[in-house]
């Protein structure tokens, strides 16, 4: 009869433990929200942007700066598939923060043929995420300065053309 009571307490401090640690999972992964953040859509959670990056793994990262690291990342909406690019920055700053807003405020509302699309951003922690559309050729600069050896360089006539076009 003691051994029975032992392994009922024992499973359920066990339960309880499991549960203690879902939850404090769950709670890091929440978001909570700020005023200016209700005037601007298009906001992702960051469990997703987490998701859709596989927690941010190296394998995902596509490059750094001195603004932070983008990520490849794959949102599934009910639909396919979407790729997205993920920029991960610090807001170590109220002048980031201020940078952050006016990027979400200007190229949430841009949309041009040459112009990568801001299709989104997220807020956790100290964390800024800006989520703009997956280019698989890789970026302008790789093609226009050669920054990426697999990206072709772009002939002069080429680059006057892309130049005219943004």
């Amino acid at each position: 009869l003691a051994a029975v009571a032992c392994a009922g307490t024992l499973t359920l401090i066990a339960a309880a433990m499991a549960i203690l640690f879902w939850l404090r999972k769950r709670a890091k992964l929440a978001d909570t929200l700020e005023d200016w953040e209700l005037k601007h859509p298009h906001r992702f959670a960051y469990k997703d942007l987490y998701k859709a990056t596989k927690g941010f793994k190296a394998s995902e990262l596509l490059g750094a700066g001195g603004f932070g690291q983008v990520y490849k990342g794959v949102l599934r909406p009910r639909c396919g598939r979407d790729e997205v690019a993920i920029k991960r920055m610090s807001a170590g700053t109220t002048q980031g923060m201020k940078e952050f807003v006016a990027e979400i405020a200007s190229l949430g509302r841009m949309r041009h043929r040459n112009l990568v699309e801001l299709r989104g951003w997220c807020k956790h922690g100290q964390d800024l995420f800006l989520v703009y559309e997956f280019m698989p050729n890789g970026s302008v600069d790789a093609h226009l300065f050669g920054t990426d050896r697999r990206a072709p360089l772009l002939t002069w006539a080429q680059r006057f053309a892309v130049l005219g076009g943004v």
